[in-house]
């Protein structure tokens, strides 16, 4: 997965599903606006097995830093800084396959994310009920 690694930044106006997924989330109205045009950087690179990813967002704040190994549970809080997600990223066929559990104030919801390379752009499509949104990226 060399050809992930770098720096990446979201290309919103490319984003599709939006607000079906957000719904499938449970977020209010103002939760899905707030998060409907939310622009990212993903940092990503890679020491051997551990991979370093980084999420900075627009506003300057960084809503992620974390290393991790394929296979083995880590852990951050979401956006919100109340939700305490736990991630599992697994390498299938050239897509990094992530099982991702938040868990609000003790309630608890399971989401898929499939990241992959398509030409030049890196996307990530997050699945719950069903519902994706799907994000496309260009490298910096």
């Amino acid at each position: 997965m060399a050809n992930m690694i770098g720096d990446w930044k979201l290309v919103p106006e490319l984003t599709t599903g939006h607000d079906e997924y957000a719904k499938a989330l449970g977020m209010t109205d103002t939760e899905r606006e707030a998060t409907r045009n939310l622009v990212y950087t993903l940092h990503l690179s890679r020491d051997g097995e551990v991979w370093h990813m980084k999420v900075d967002l627009e506003d300057g704040s960084v809503f992620m830093d974390v290393k991790f190994t394929m296979g083995v549970p880590f852990h951050f809080l979401s956006f919100d800084k109340v939700t305490k997600m736990t991630s599992i990223i697994t390498l299938q066929n050239d897509h990094f396959v992530e099982k991702l559990t938040s868990d609000k104030e003790g309630v608890i919801m399971q989401l898929d994310v499939d990241t992959y390379r398509d030409g030049d752009f890196v996307v990530t499509a997050q699945t719950k009920d069903g519902k994706t949104e799907t994000q496309w990226l260009r490298k910096l």
